[in-house]
């Protein structure tokens, strides 16, 4: 069944420093994939880290660089592109605020963001000091595909 999300009635959500907003969840897809747009502050990102599902950005606004595998590290600005193939080794860094479209293959992802963010009061960047339960988010992280790269399982995954 087709779907329409807006951006300004999608589910937001504040979590790792970011803004999120879910425009397609896993449930929408059927589990195909899932879709969001993020909102970044400059010299943000994520250690080295795995997922079992593909991945992919698209830069909106701002400069990002990448880290996927061994490649040497890639820097995307606004209208560029990447795809990083599940199971590959990646991390990121803002090298300015950055907005992203943000999608993986299947879907499932968003639940990590909704199941650890708070919801939004409004579009903007997080107040500082949001935080979350470690053990809901290793929870979360386990069943939902990612991992830190220097965890032994991160490289066992089946699904």
């Amino acid at each position: 069944m087709a779907f329409m999300t807006g951006r300004d009635t999608a589910p937001a959500y504040w979590a790792f420093g970011v803004l999120w907003v879910v425009l397609a969840d896993s449930a929408q897809t059927g589990g195909a994939f899932s879709v969001m747009e993020q909102w970044m502050p400059a010299d943000g990102g994520p250690p080295p880290h795995v997922h079992p599902i593909d991945e992919w950005f698209t830069v909106l606004e701002g400069a990002i660089e990448f880290r996927v595998g061994d490649e040497p590290p890639m820097r995307a600005t606004a209208g560029d592109s990447l795809w990083i193939p599940r199971g590959t080794v990646h991390s990121f860094t803002t090298r300015s605020a950055a907005h992203v479209l943000n999608g993986y293959t299947p879907g499932g992802f968003e639940q990590v963001i909704m199941g650890l963010g708070t919801p939004a009061e409004r579009r903007e960047l997080p107040p500082p000091g949001l935080g979350f339960d470690p053990r809901s988010a290793a929870q979360l992280m386990d069943n939902f595909w990612s991992a830190s790269a220097d965890t032994a399982w991160a490289g066992k995954w089946t699904r």
